[in-house]
């Protein structure tokens, strides 16, 4: 029962945590359990309790304590819903998520636990019995786990067929963590339906497959049908409304499924008996937490992983730094496609060669140069060529004709063109600029900086007059096209699957993305570019506008993305950069900054503070504390601390903390 002010004599002590973001009350508090909810409340159970005289939301932690409180406690006004929403795994991974990341519990179980809906309590949800027939077989008489092991979606691997024959053993000693690098010519997603079936083959473990966005969500659940169709599957998404995600939430807590597809969030799914997580294309940046502690969808299955003793397998068209490292110091294993599989499907790279320059001096700063338009139109005569670019808009970005100073606003915004014929405006307050001077030169000569997807597509619709041109972005994204001609125009990560693959794949703006000022720009580069060409069919043409002599390129050329991050990981460790170190982005004015930072006892150099290149707030400053890897922890637990204590001191201004920031 849930009865509200009912005299009864309390019966015991429980330790709750309340659900608010101040920095100092971010530790237990003793309140007293009423007996009528003695039944009703226990360890993981959201509760209602009187605090600095409000009533507030708040998560019983431990139960039947011995307080050392002075002074008369509180009782528990009621509890909210008929069972515990955080069990003990959940409970100890939201604790050392906060703790990893210096935030709060209240941070981050907002992220575990969706708000309640008291109308989704009320769908009565049975424990799943669903297994995956491993077999299917001509012969019906396959043992559980051979016929993933034989799947074609994993032959093409080298470690492919031991890593499912591991994971369809019942009772395995030791968890698997394994970095798995795309083959080419591969839809991923039959990937992961391999991974989920080969654990659900088994009479009972659960699955978690985590993704970036709702596209790649609906890809999975078409990879693996018949566990749609058996109502084994539970979906987590951003998108979806509060009942229904509730609604599933609680469905993965009473047992009710044995795989969970979904966004970042859904890391931290419930799910009973987990023997796998999967996550899949761990360096975008979906998977970043937008909200404080900032943590990574990666790194939080890792550390699911390390406390519950489950497998994890991570996935991407490419490889991260980070992954690389896991590898070279043992703590995974790598998984890459074998050089046959490379050999016979993987496509033929075309770059800027210093050849292609002499033949044609344009190529190197040409949008689409000679050799990218001989390979459309081979390709579009059999099939749909995929070009690739960096942003969308007609002209997204304008400069001085003169001196090539960023054309901007008077209120700093950078001015844009709209339309064929628009006139420069301003991309952040939509000002006219029909007459422009540059501030440094004076000129009134504007010229474009970057060219968006609808310029292109103005641009390949008169070269091919007779073929459809498609545009998929991020507000009108195609998932799929057949196998008729066409030029499908893409931004990054809203390039659709084609049937069969591309005929022809042009990264243009390959240069763009390597000039971006930021320290994983050549990581970021070679995911986007290796996830685009993925995409086409084995064989075909991938011409990218980049110089062939630059890594990112080479290990495209080579499909060998493990190369690419081994060789960025070893310059990072000679220069004392993350992942060899370890940071912590402290944003605020540059008083408190340094302030906190005299706090901080652990061994670390400060750089900064500086105008927060992340912020237009001038006023804001951000400075970073680098410290040695092994003490991250130790860094994470003092800031942690000094963030209360200046809480509690209420002086000066607040400071963020962001650790092991994306961008530095």
């Amino acid at each position: 029962m849930t009865r509200t002010g009912e005299a009864a004599e309390p019966t015991s002590v429980v330790q709750v945590r309340i659900d608010s973001q101040v920095p100092h009350l971010d530790r237990p508090f003793d309140y007293l359990v009423p007996a009528y909810l003695t039944e009703s409340v226990e360890v993981g159970s959201r509760v209602r309790v009187r605090f600095a005289g409000r009533l507030m939301t708040a998560y019983a932690v431990a139960t039947d304590v011995t307080t050392d409180h002075p002074g008369e406690l509180r009782p528990i006004e009621r509890a909210m819903g008929p069972e515990p929403v955080l069990t003990d795994d959940t409970l100890k991974l939201v604790q050392a998520v906060a703790e990893r990341w210096a935030g709060t519990f209240s941070d981050v179980v907002r992220s575990a636990v969706p708000p309640r809906h008291a109308r989704a309590e009320k769908v009565n949800v049975s424990a799943c019995t669903w297994r995956s027939d491993p077999g299917d077989s001509e012969s019906g008489d396959s043992q559980p786990g051979e016929a993933e092991v034989g799947d074609a979606a994993w032959s093409g691997y080298g470690a492919g067929p031991a890593l499912l024959r591991r994971l369809a053993e019942p009772g395995s000693a030791e968890p698997i963590r394994a970095v798995w690098s795309l083959a080419p010519a591969t839809d991923w997603s039959n990937d992961v339906a391999g991974l989920a079936r080969a654990v659900t083959s088994m009479e009972t473990g659960s699955v978690i497959v985590v993704v970036p966005d709702a596209a790649d969500v609906d890809r999975v659940l078409a990879a693996i049908p018949e566990a749609v169709t058996a109502r084994a599957v539970a979906t987590l998404t951003a998108d979806m409304g509060p009942e229904r995600r509730y609604r599933e939430f609680l469905r993965i807590l009473r047992g009710g499924v044995r795989i969970v597809v979904g966004t970042r969030g859904s890391v931290f799914a419930p799910v009973p008996d987990l023997r796998l997580i999967v996550v899949w294309d761990d360096g975008d940046d979906s998977l970043v937490d937008l909200q404080a502690p900032y943590w990574n969808a990666r790194d939080v299955a890792a550390l699911r992983s390390h406390l519950s003793g489950c497998s994890l397998v991570v996935g991407s068209a490419s490889r991260t730094v980070v992954t690389q490292q896991w590898c070279e110091t043992g703590w995974a294993k790598s998984v890459v496609p074998s050089k046959e599989t490379v050999s016979s499907r993987a496509p033929k790279v075309r770059a800027i060669t210093e050849q292609d320059e002499a033949r044609d001096p344009a190529a190197a700063a040409a949008r689409m140069p000679h050799t990218a338009w001989v390979a459309a139109r081979a390709g579009v005569a059999d099939g749909p060529v995929l070009v690739q670019v960096a942003r969308k808009g007609y002209v997204p970005a304008l400069a001085c004709q003169d001196c090539r100073t960023p054309a901007r606003c008077s209120c700093g915004g950078p001015l844009m063109i709209r339309g064929r014929s628009g006139t420069p405006a301003c991309s952040w307050c939509g000002a006219i600029h029909g007459s422009w001077s540059c501030s440094q030169c004076q000129g009134t000569r504007l010229r474009a900086m970057a060219v968006g997807a609808e310029r292109t597509v103005e641009e390949i619709g008169r070269a091919f007059p007779e073929v459809p041109v498609l545009s998929s972005h991020g507000e009108h994204r195609l998932l799929t096209v057949g196998r008729d001609p066409a030029v499908v125009v893409a931004t990054v990560g809203a390039e659709p699957v084609a049937d069969g693959g591309y005929r022809a794949v042009l990264l243009l703006d390959a240069r763009a993305h390597l000039s971006r000022p930021s320290l994983n720009a050549q990581e970021e580069a070679a995911r986007r570019w290796f996830s685009a060409a993925s995409l086409a069919a084995p064989g075909a043409t991938v011409v990218i506008s980049a110089d062939n002599a630059l890594p990112a390129v080479q290990a495209l050329v080579r499909w060998d993305a493990p190369w690419l991050a081994a060789r960025e990981l070893q310059e990072r460790e000679s220069a004392s950069l993350p992942p060899a170190t370890r940071m912590a982005a402290l944003v605020g004015s540059g008083e408190d900054i340094r302030s906190v930072a005299q706090r901080i006892r652990t061994p670390h150099r400060l750089l900064g503070p500086l105008p927060d290149p992340t912020r237009h707030d001038q006023d804001r400053q951000r400075g970073l504390v680098v410290v040695d890897r092994r003490e991250g922890p130790s860094l994470s637990r003092e800031l942690r601390a000094i963030t209360a204590t200046r809480s509690a001191e209420s002086k000066g201004r607040p400071v963020h903390v962001h650790m092991d920031p994306r961008s530095i």
